[in-house]
């Protein structure tokens, strides 16, 4: 079991917090879908159910400002995202991170990744997001290069408060 999940996010809130419509049309727009739709859809809300335990893992989500802008499934769809991203951030496990987009060029331009840390002793997998085929990585040298590139979004990202200030406004200034 995993002790931390950390996420880095350009483009889309991740899915171990989206909500079921966002996953939906997220899941929906990849033409291999199809009939599993639903299966898929089900499968993201159930990995969710992590966060529900006694002692869940420790979150932190870093998601780039220009994913708050990505209209996802209308404009309800990505106001009710946003509420809902901005309410678990609230909760003392979960950390989201915003970067501001005038941060410019940033260790997070290649693309998506996030590890899995899960144990004291440093051990974790990583996960690279990718269009043709994502990767799952052990590789402790793989592992420990995409935690260095979070660490420094991490750095490049607003504090917990005012990322939730931002995402709240970008909800009731964009999406309603």
């Amino acid at each position: 079991m995993a002790r931390g999940l950390w996420y880095w996010a350009p483009l889309l809130v991740p899915g171990m917090l989206q909500t079921e419509a966002y996953a939906q049309a997220i899941l929906g727009a990849d033409p291999e879908a199809g009939e599993n739709l639903e299966d898929l859809v089900r499968g993201r809300l159930e990995w969710q159910q992590v966060l529900a335990r006694p002692k869940p893992p420790v979150v932190t989500v870093i998601v780039d400002e220009l994913a708050l802008h990505r209209g996802v499934g209308g404009p309800k769809v990505t106001h009710d995202q946003l509420v809902h991203l901005a309410e678990v951030s609230e909760r003392s496990r979960i950390y989201v991170h915003v970067v501001p987009a005038q941060v410019g060029a940033h260790a997070g331009l290649a693309g998506a990744a996030s590890v899995a840390d899960l144990g004291e002793d440093g051990t974790g997998i990583a996960y690279l997001d990718a269009v043709a085929r994502p990767q799952t990585v052990e590789d402790p040298e793989v592992v420990s290069q995409v935690r260095l590139t979070i660490n420094a979004l991490r750095a490049e990202a607003l504090p917990r408060g005012a990322s939730r200030e931002l995402i709240m406004k970008v909800a009731e200034e964009r999406w309603t």
